[in-house]
């Protein structure tokens, strides 16, 4: 083969590469999109409003005053209601205070409130970043597992959320499911996929200390979408996601969430700890 010719064929493997790597998990998401309009719009009306956004005020005391910082946000799902109190679950790493904040409160806003940002493009009185946020009820950490990275979370509204139950069995490898959450800039969004894994696999730190099993699955997810539920076509709760994968373009590739058994081991530790009390 000539070397013009081989050049030629070099370009045009790298293209493909690229637009693989680059388009396909797009193409991809808006084919899942497509072929699950009706579990979409099911989500949507059954299930959306157990969807929250979790963020963080984070102080930092600096001399004679103190700084605020406020976390893009992230999301977790209503799980439980006593009255006007209600629990959501999340991930663990979402409400976890950093070593350098001197205080954090944890707000909740339901799935219709607004975040700041969107506030104030709907035309919202400015009132400060602050004074925005604590109109929302803060949330108190009621129990937390770092080995499952699960958090369960309450707060008080006076709202009618609705709340979704765990599914008693795990999804099965092809499974369609269904992620709603709070992407980076973003709230609300549904999204679905399959699961892509035959079984939980184990996932952690590089050291191993921290192994759980996880599965993955297709339904796209973004930055602040941690915490939020996976849910299977009857709308229970499947998985909570805890991350996702991201090709060399970062890309979407795969989510990775805490399975349902997993899930409902942690709510039984839950419970016999407050047994305990």
């Amino acid at each position: 083969m000539k070397k013009k010719q081989k050049m030629i064929l070099l370009l045009i493997i790298i293209t493909i590469f690229i637009f693989a790597t680059f388009f396909l998990p797009t193409i991809k998401s808006f084919i899942y999109q497509s072929l699950n309009k009706e579990l979409i719009a099911k989500v949507d009306k059954f299930a959306l409003s157990a969807n929250v956004k979790i963020v963080q005020l984070q102080y930092k005391n600096q001399g004679n005053g103190s700084s605020l910082s406020v976390s893009a946000g992230a999301s977790g799902v209503i799980i439980r209601r006593e009255g006007n109190k209600y629990y959501a679950l999340t991930a663990e790493h979402v409400i976890k205070e950093l070593e350098d904040i001197d205080k954090t409160e944890i707000i909740v806003l339901g799935y219709d409130e607004l975040d700041y940002n969107d506030y104030l493009r709907k035309g919202g009185k400015y009132q400060g970043i602050e004074k925005y946020y604590q109109l929302f009820p803060e949330a108190i950490v009621e129990y937390v597992d770092e080995k499952y990275d699960l958090a369960i979370i309450s707060f008080v509204a006076d709202e009618d959320y609705t709340v979704l139950s765990i599914a008693e069995e795990i999804p099965k490898y092809e499974d369609i499911v269904a992620a709603m959450s709070n992407p980076y800039r973003k709230r609300n969004i549904v999204t679905t996929g399959k699961v892509s894994t035959m079984k939980p696999i184990p996932f952690g730190d590089n050291a191993g200390n921290m192994q759980y099993p996880i599965i993955k699955h297709t339904a796209m997810i973004s930055e602040g979408s941690s915490g939020s539920a996976l849910l299977n076509e009857n709308l229970e709760i499947v998985g909570i996601n805890l991350g996702g994968g991201e090709n060399i373009f970062r890309r979407f590739i795969n989510g990775m969430a805490m399975p349902s058994d997993r899930i409902l081991a942690f709510l039984d530790q839950w419970k016999k700890e407050q047994k305990t009390r």
